[in-house]
């Protein structure tokens, strides 16, 4: 009788999941179109992660030469701590990306940006719930090119790679 039992809850389950959404799938909660890492592009949004010090893409493909428009599009909610940006480097360097994310901390708000020659581009800080956008040209080189966050702390964990391909 138990197996019926939960296999009629189940039943009801499924049936009530149904009707709710009108027998299509629920919304992604961060509803922005998916891009495929691996694909150049020339558009583009990056997600955050809730509220995490996470990128949700923590990889993208651009095609050399080209000027780019890359979407920030910070899905934080609730803490006030969770202000995230996109810096992205001219290079991998573990060294560098430590000057660049430990110096966001001494320049202080509106962006928290050093002045680095390390920095090809960088967006506008977003707030919880808030996309912001910056264009810039990527590099000519192919490769790989590290982003981060250079809100205060974020940068260890909050890292992506930006990568460049011939067009």
């Amino acid at each position: 009788m138990l197996p019926r039992l939960s296999l009629f809850a189940v039943g009801l389950l499924l049936i009530g999941g149904l009707a709710a959404c009108n027998g299509e799938a629920p919304e992604e909660p961060n509803d922005v179109e998916a891009f495929d890492p691996d694909t150049p592009t020339t558009e583009l949004t990056i997600r955050t992660v809730d509220d995490q010090m996470l990128y949700a893409d923590e990889r993208f493909t651009v095609p050399a030469g080209e000027e780019i428009t890359l979407r920030l599009d910070n899905s934080g909610t609730t803490s006030p701590a969770m202000l995230h940006n996109v810096v992205i480097l001219n290079t991998m360097d573990g060294d560098v990306i430590d000057r660049v994310g430990e110096a966001g901390l001494e320049v202080g708000p509106p962006d928290y940006v050093p002045d680095d020659d390390a920095i090809i581009a960088y967006s506008p800080m977003a707030d919880p719930g808030e996309i912001v956008e910056m264009t810039f040209t990527a590099p000519e080189e192919p490769g790989e090119y590290r982003y981060i966050c250079t809100y205060p702390g974020h940068y260890g964990v909050m890292q992506g790679t930006m990568v460049v391909v011939e067009s």
